[in-house]
């Protein structure tokens, strides 16, 4: 019993037993993937889980109020817990042995302890939604970039628009991180603990690797790989993709299907160093990326003679020398309001 206590003791683990989602689905799938040895464990502590009936009557407030001040007495005063009636296993039958009551003390602190603390302080209607404890988000605004050290000391940068979740400290078998938009990531190499970057369905998986992943248009997720070896895994068709280096997976969702092909590394690697690069944009990719990289709203006035088929390269340049640039080659006039930009094509 006490090899299960480490989940039972998990508050994401219960509350994918009880309130299941897709990215938590998606994680405990890729932990047990990792993990198999412990795939019994992983089912006796959701029958324990699931083994919580709470009383279908709604309790009064004066009864939520008297068990609330209970558990919260005894938790302080180091007394033996209160005694709750737990109805029998749905498949599994265990003596009760003070392993047992061990366990059930925990469930009760942290299941029944947050549902009371919850429905007393909300009378309709309450939600009980459990967050990972000394979970840690890192984020950016438009024109804003950041690089940073995880516990592991594996290196992150964010790219504008961005942000990545990560634990305090890695101490499940598989480091696990949640990107949202794009980020590089060089990882410190431990072989008894894979990376794993969780962004949207994806799930890319790493040992000591640099790697890049870009999730910022929506439906589609690219991921390019500089050093090492990744795998990548979508929940929607389960299928395992493998790189090597130079090599960039792009993955539509819509299609549900994913192509290997190699990657211009500074087109892709740039926004690290300050380089803006467009190849081959049209008047919208240079509008969003402008506004992206310098944190401004574009306002267009007119229409472009032609379709754009821009082409050009900026390192650590102002937002006025790189609009003068384009003005050149694309022919309009254009005015900077703080963060206001007003681009007008000449008739």
């Amino acid at each position: 019993m006490s090899q299960i206590n480490d989940l039972l003791e998990d508050l994401e683990f219960i509350r994918w037993v009880k309130y299941p989602d897709n990215e938590l689905a998606t994680f405990w799938k890729s932990w047990m993937d990792a993990n198999p040895d412990r795939i019994e464990d992983v089912k006796l502590a959701k029958e324990i889980v699931l083994g919580f009936r709470f009383p279908a009557p709604k309790p009064t407030d004066a009864t939520k109020k008297e068990v609330l001040t209970r558990i919260l007495r005894d938790g302080k005063e180091g007394t033996r817990p209160a005694t709750y009636r737990i109805p029998p296993f749905s498949q599994v039958s265990r003596p009760r042995t003070w392993q047992f009551s061990k366990v059930a003390a925990i469930l009760v602190s942290v299941i029944l302890l947050p549902l009371l603390i919850t429905n007393y302080t909300k009378d309709q209607n309450p939600v009980l939604e459990y967050t990972a404890a000394n979970w840690v988000t890192k984020e950016t605004n438009a024109g804003e970039k950041l690089s940073f050290r995880l516990p592991d000391q594996t290196i992150v940068w964010l790219n504008a628009g961005s942000s990545l979740t990560f634990p305090e400290s890695f101490d499940s078998t598989v480091r696990l991180v949640k990107l949202r938009g794009e980020g590089f990531f060089e990882v410190s190499e431990n072989a008894e603990h894979p990376f794993q970057v969780l962004s949207d369905s994806l799930i890319t998986t790493a040992l000591g690797t640099s790697f890049n992943i870009n999730a910022k248009r929506k439906g589609e997720i690219k991921v390019s790989l500089v050093t090492g070896k990744v795998a990548v895994n979508f929940q929607s068709d389960g299928k395992d993709y493998f790189l090597t280096p130079g090599q960039e997976l792009n993955y539509s969702k819509s299609t549900n299907k994913g192509d290997i092909h190699l990657f211009n590394n500074e087109l892709v690697l740039g926004w690290r160093f300050g380089k803006l690069i467009f190849k081959k944009s049209n008047l919208q990719e240079v509008k969003d990326k402008l506004e992206e990289w310098y944190g401004v709203e574009i306002t267009l006035a007119g229409y472009p003679k032609e379709e754009w088929r821009f082409n050009g390269e900026f390192e650590n340049q102002t937002l006025e020398n790189v609009l003068k640039s384009i003005s050149n080659i694309e022919d309009f006039s254009y005015m900077i309001d703080n963060k206001t930009v007003t681009i007008e094509f000449n008739k």
